[in-house]
């Protein structure tokens, strides 16, 4: 039952539009972030993970073990067969994308896909439940009893899991058949599913996780993503009328953040496949109105239910913004899009771990303007978190590099190594050596040509040069928030030079500092300042950070990860804070994150997710 061995590849995926990418690099993350990749990649060592019927428990709805309905605070609890084909699509797209062609990636991986096609119904669907009768009104329940919809919800991610393994293992015939024929009943669901006629079966039920417009949008991503793959346009224009119909239902707030953002990024995928500008457009306001209205915190982060106040927040949600301005990075370009990614990487993204390397829920400190810090209580959600944070690293390490004939693009200063089939590039982040250098970062190629070496400005950083192998200056030549060599090398160290810069709780700067009276937000570098407690003092403008530090706030470290901590400073609006989620107090996990991405304490943790309340916490 249980596996004991994992033979885990760290790749790069290949970016959806680029399904048949050459030399697509290797990459190997170091420092901080890699650390909490490698922790990531290391929790799919040990339960539930190790147990195949556990993940195939919602294709076959079997009884996993002995401890399938023991309760929030057992391992190997499974709930949420209903959701059929989420853990285990979700399993079956972080292996393949790490997979680089080898099926050992994971010992349960080969024996899941080789199983799959005896578990596809009739009508190309998932369902643990079994047959399901689509013409009937939906089942408007909650997230336990409810079929339909959340039989839709899993089923997406599994198209997304197939399509992904489809592109790993190019000549193994019945997984992309398995995925066309998914992709053929999303197909045949449109005039079920997309018929103004129907409006009250729709919205009969709420827009948290069991709710149509949560459930049944996340297809169009796998749509896109199979019509790449195969050429096939029926899945792209289901996906198109897909996108049509739910333009009428997209609105903020909404109960369910990750579904929502899920769907943002199928509109890129959208807008890549067809160059739509409308699709792209779409998103762009859905950003503005997330960052401008306080859904997005200080720290880069967004709640389970995405309003500006909730009781927790949620690792899939967290991923899904951070996998979003990658894309919109990728496809726009715009600064903004890298700058929010970085945030979101090194404050809130890295907080939501858990220290046995999972992601999932971290109760939040709320006052009426939003969240203005973390509660210590951090619990995993084995079910969808950990394998959307891993998925998080993967996205990451496909946008560190871009590669052509005229330059090295680079465009995040962090540790890591990037092998391609005829050299290695190398990325180091290097102690300063003068005053007003925020960092440095050596960026080497070892076998691969010499070329002009672009590095991005980042927000945080007022200046960027440069100096040779010798130590001597290098010119560049900046444009469009990127500095470039001026001529062809093949080492470079770049030196960024910044300071401390205050923002307010919508990620603005303030190029004079605090407001007196108001809150505001710290920043050095790329992390805010965080303290631990409840509420920070506004330092004394101008500061140090040698002055922050005395006061008790520094750039966010691992070791608040399991702690109590505020990254606002200043006066809160605590009048009407937002109220605890969960029904009972959470079980937390009791263990010490350590820095070199292992951990401490027993080998199987407990992960449980509280039920939700309803009503939630925005009151």
């Amino acid at each position: 039952m249980y596996f004991r061995v994992l033979i885990l590849v760290l790749s790069v995926f290949s970016l959806p539009f680029l399904a048949g990418a050459a030399d697509v690099p290797l990459v190997t993350l170091g420092g901080e972030v890699g650390a909490a990749d490698k922790a990531s990649i290391n929790r799919f060592r040990s339960l539930p993970y190790d147990s195949l019927p556990w993940i195939r428990a919602d294709l076959s709805g079997e009884k996993a073990s002995e401890f399938d309905e023991a309760g929030w605070g057992h391992i190997l609890f499974r709930p949420f067969k209903n959701y059929s084909g989420d853990i285990s699509g979700r399993f079956i797209e972080i292996m393949a994308m790490n997979a680089r062609g080898d099926y050992n990636v994971h010992p349960a991986f080969k024996e899941l896909l080789a199983e799959l096609p005896k578990h596809q119904r009739p009508g190309g669907y998932f369902a643990a439940s079994g047959l399901i009768d689509w013409q009937k009104p939906i089942d408007h329940k909650d997230i336990y009893k409810s079929t339909m919809m959340p039989a839709l919800w899993g089923n997406a991610r599994l198209l997304c899991g197939l399509v992904e393994a489809s592109r790993a293992f190019p000549d193994d015939a019945p997984l992309l058949a398995m995925a066309r024929r998914l992709g053929d009943f999303y197909v045949g669901l449109i005039p079920r599913f997309a018929d103004p006629a129907r409006m009250s079966d729709y919205t009969g039920g709420d827009t948290y996780a069991a709710g149509y417009v949560t459930c049944y949008f996340p297809a169009m991503e796998g749509l896109v993503k199979l019509h790449t793959l195969t050429g096939e346009k029926k899945y792209l224009e289901t996906a198109i009328t897909m996108a049509a119909f739910y333009k009428q239902f997209d609105r903020l707030p909404i109960d369910h953040a990750h579904g929502m953002l899920c769907n943002q990024v199928s509109l890129v995928l959208l807008y890549e496949a067809t160059r739509d500008v409308s699709y792209l457009e779409r998103v762009e306001k859905r950003w503005d109105e997330l960052v401008t209205g306080g859904y997005v915190n200080p720290a880069g982060g967004i709640l389970e239910q995405c309003k500006v106040k909730f009781g927790r927040d949620e690792g899939c949600a967290i991923a899904d913004w951070f996998r979003l301005n990658l894309a919109l990075g990728r496809v726009t370009g715009k600064a903004r899009y890298w700058e929010m990614a970085e945030r979101t990487l090194h404050n809130h993204f890295l907080q939501n771990q858990t220290p046995k390397g999972g992601f999932g829920h971290r109760g939040m400190l709320c006052d009426q303007a939003g969240v203005h810090g973390f509660e210590g209580s951090i619990e995993e959600a084995v079910w969808c978190c950990t394998f959307h944070g891993q998925l998080g690293f993967v996205n990451l390490r496909s946008h560190l590099l871009n590669r052509s004939e005229a330059d090295l693009i680079c465009n995040f200063a962090l540790d890591f190594t990037a092998k391609y089939a005829d050299g290695t590039a190398v990325s180091e982040i290097r102690p300063v050596a003068a005053a007003g250098e925020v960092l440095r970062q050596r960026i080497r190629l070892d076998g691969l040509p010499a070329t002009v070496l672009r590095v991005r400005q980042p927000h945080w950083a007022n200046a960027v040069t440069a100096v040779a192998t010798d130590g001597s200056a290098l010119p560049l030549v900046t444009k469009d928030g990127f500095c470039a060599t001026a001529r062809p090398v093949s080492e470079a160290t770049f030196i960024y030079a910044g300071g401390i810069y205050a923002e307010d709780r919508r990620c603005k700067r303030l190029p004079a500092g605090p407001v007196a009276g108001e809150a505001c937000v710290i920043g050095y570098g790329p992390k805010l300042l965080a303290a631990q407690g409840r509420t920070a003092a506004v330092p004394t403008w101008p500061t140090t950070i040698e002055a922050l530090k005395a006061q008790g706030l520094e750039p966010f470290p691992a070791a608040l990860r399991g702690k109590e901590c505020c990254f606002v400073s200043g006066p809160l609006s605590l009048a009407v804070s937002a109220k605890p989620v969960w029904d009972t107090s959470p079980i937390t996990e009791r263990y010490p994150y350590v820095s070199t991405g292992s951990f401490t304490g027993p080998a199987e943790p407990l992960s449980p997710d509280p039920p939700v309340a309803k009503g939630g916490a925005d009151g």
